[in-house]
């Protein structure tokens, strides 16, 4: 019912009370399976805009026009309340792609062009979605989730998923900063990204994914897939045999990856057992990734206490119940109102409204009067 323009179960949206309703139900049927919680993991990269009724905020790239950190994190923190709310307390964002290449159709999804100003306003967005809430919330933490890595925004003909050429100075030097600012800010999870980097898929890099990710920039979290990415080893990449064979380079060759996002089939499980039922993929290194899951689980409080074996129940204390009720409170409308004023930006200097009566906005013409202002320096991302 929160995908498509069609109402699907009498309802065109969940609101935070359908979310919690619906992912307690889960819960509670894993618990009766003898399973620990199930992590639930959503986009919201401005606002928790799959939760009806969540306050929705600027861009990204409206964000990064206000040059304001503060702000930056102050979203951040109102997308973690609001996803919190929810009961969906990780989040897939925010995107920290450096826009390189201005025939791409997601740029308006990243901070921009400028590697620092990338860097800056994601580890804020970071800090800000990680803050813990108040006391007796349940959950009482979210996860961000930087994304993608890395490259995707630099796509060599400007079409989405289409491969990157980069050079390893070009990789460093414009494209890793972001993701090393968020793993200084202490970033809990991370997605790879759809396409190729020198025509090596990302999902089963070792080089990018183990090499640059784990080791180079110190990442210990987990680490998730783009949609499907696995899968797309053999259907879109065509690097793989089989979808056997994907699931094998995925995470038999050293990729570091954890989990495979697809939501709608179990063909990832079916094969993964297969494979290791065979030796092909040994236990050893699942059990690097379910640690790293666990322990994901265990810093959002989704794990009971021992000697409990059902987690407490996520909707029923009274800080819980108010956490719900502030999600589209006014006092998030201010901030959204503050975010947005933040980041109006002047294209064109020119009188407002079309009245060619009034003065330009900004008191710089007329250059052919004897003005004293004769050139405009025009700056920044």
């Amino acid at each position: 019912p929160f995908s498509g323009t069609e109402p699907r179960c009498g309802s065109s949206g969940w609101n935070a009370t359908d979310w919690r309703a619906a992912v307690e139900h889960i819960q509670t049927a894993a618990a009766d399976e003898g399973l620990p919680p199930l992590i639930y993991g959503i986009d919201s990269v401005h606002g928790a805009s799959y939760c009806r009724g969540a306050t929705l905020l600027p861009q990204q790239l409206g964000l990064a026009a206000s040059f304001d950190e503060s702000l930056a994190a102050a979203s951040g923190w109102l997308t973690g309340k609001d996803s919190r709310a929810a009961a969906t307390p990780w989040m897939f964002a925010p995107i920290l792609g450096v826009a390189t290449h201005p025939l791409w159709p997601r740029v308006y999804e990243t901070f921009g062009e400028d590697p620092l100003l990338v860097a800056r306003m994601g580890a804020a967005v970071v800090e800000g979605m990680q803050r813990r809430g108040g006391e007796g919330e349940i959950p009482a933490r979210a996860a961000a989730c930087m994304k993608h890595f890395v490259g995707y925004s630099a796509p060599r003909n400007g079409h989405d998923r289409e491969g990157a050429w980069l050079s390893r100075r070009e990789l460093e030097q414009t494209y890793l900063p972001p993701f090393q600012a968020a793993v200084d800010a202490g970033v809990q999870s991370a997605m790879e990204s759809y396409q190729e980097v020198n025509g090596e898929p990302v999902v089963g890099s070792a080089a990018l994914l183990q090499g640059l990710l784990r080791e180079r920039l110190g990442f210990e979290g987990l680490l998730v897939t783009d949609w499907h990415e696995v899968g797309n080893l053999h259907d879109f990449h065509r690097v793989a045999r089989s979808p056997e064979e994907a699931v094998l380079l995925a995470i038999g060759g050293s990729s570091s990856l954890d989990m495979s996002m697809v939501p709608t089939d179990e063909s990832f499980s079916v094969l993964m057992g297969r494979l290791h039922a065979r030796g092909a993929i040994d236990e050893a290194r699942l059990d690097v990734s379910a640690l790293r899951v666990l322990r994901l689980k265990e810093w959002l409080g989704l794990l009971p206490p021992p000697p409990a074996v059902r987690p407490a129940p996520w909707s029923h204390s009274e800080a819980t119940v108010r956490l719900v009720e502030s999600v589209g409170s006014a006092s998030d409308a201010a901030l959204a109102h503050e975010a947005a004023r933040a980041t109006v930006t002047l294209l064109k200097n020119a009188p407002p409204f079309g009245d060619d009566e009034r003065p330009p906005l900004l008191p710089l013409l007329p250059f052919d009067k004897g003005g004293s202002v004769r050139r405009v320096l025009v700056t920044g991302p």
